[in-house]
């Protein structure tokens, strides 16, 4: 007999006790055994199975979760589907991802697309992140997927009117210091005619060099 949440409603007909479970083609005794190794899965099905009904199992009732044939399910209190998915356990849901994207007839799809196909038959928590991870290191997949970025535009030379319009300018030290106390080089070039200038400071400051380019270039 199927395991469901007690209905309370006073009406006759109500939906969401109607659940239909599609029964996988192995043995429910081998699905059992592979949930009873995923210690989470274990802690649920315990709960259901132990004769006092606390309120561990009102939690995990309230969470969707059911029991058949002494297999785990669990189905969406709040959408209109009526089928209850199988709780895969850890261990198995790489083979899932395998059987239902890697293989020839599978097509590869999208990662939304394999989360909607493969959401209709089983649950996990943390299914969504589980299957993007999985399809972006699928090599197939990154190898035909369009790109979504632009094409890189023309290299572009930018042409100067006029001597001194565009500088260049760097630091170059520290060096032995000198016997005025200067032990950096000042270096600025014109991007036009390609002229440069060394200029000896005593320190790499900021002030020391917008001083130094005014008054000793532009000024």
């Amino acid at each position: 007999m199927l395991s469901r949440p007690i209905c309370n409603h006073k009406k006759p007909k109500c939906e969401i006790c109607t659940i239909t479970i599609d029964v996988p083609a192995r043995y429910s005794k081998d699905i059992r055994n592979e949930q009873m190794k995923d210690d989470k899965l274990k802690k649920i099905i315990d709960t259901f199975e132990s004769p006092e009904k606390g309120s561990d199992y009102s939690n995990w009732t309230e969470r969707g979760y059911l029991m058949n044939r002494g297999v785990l399910y669990r189905y969406s209190p709040d959408s209109d589907s009526e089928e209850a998915e199988l709780v895969i356990p850890t261990q198995e849901r790489q083979q899932i991802l395998r059987d239902d994207h890697d293989a020839p007839t599978a097509g590869h799809y999208g990662a939304e697309g394999t989360v909607n196909r493969i959401s209709n038959k089983y649950y996990w928590t943390g299914m969504r992140k589980f299957i993007t991870d999985y399809f972006k290191n699928c090599p197939e997949c990154n190898r035909f997927k369009a790109s979504n970025q632009k094409p890189a535009g023309l290299l572009q030379t930018p042409v100067s009117s006029q001597r001194f319009e565009t500088l260049a300018i760097d630091l170059f030290g520290p060096l032995p210091e000198s016997k005025d106390g200067k032990k950096w080089i000042f270096i600025v070039e014109d991007y036009t005619t390609k002229w440069v200038e060394l200029f000896a400071l005593p320190s790499a400051t900021a002030k020391e060099c917008a001083t130094t380019l005014l008054e000793e270039v532009l000024l």
